[in-house]
């Protein structure tokens, strides 16, 4: 129902009074600026991580290129020995 003096409700307002289009401007405005925002730290967030991801992996590359030093031997293989070690230990235990 709509009253004498009142808008018809619209889905692109926020507000419905006559006087509120300052608040309604202000909160588009405000939308708008965030979203923008967000859009940005988004964006460049996503370039940060690709970045320093290169910037890892050139880093482990070059150390590894240059000592012997193995992150494969570091991690993956050590974690592969601790699950075999405790392969063995529970089959010696229950058999």
């Amino acid at each position: 129902m709509v009253l004498p003096g009142q808008l018809i409700p619209s889905p692109l307002r926020i507000f419905r009074n006559i006087g509120d289009d300052s608040v309604e401007e202000t909160l588009r405005a405000m939308h708008l600026a965030n979203t923008v925002d967000n859009t940005y730290e988004w964006g460049l967030g996503w370039i940060r991580t690709i970045v320093v991801s290169i910037v890892a992996v050139m880093s482990v590359s070059a150390m590894e290129a240059n000592s012997d030093w193995n992150l494969w031997e570091l991690t993956v293989e050590w974690w592969y020995q601790k699950v075999a070690d405790f392969g063995s230990w529970i089959t010696n235990k229950f058999s």
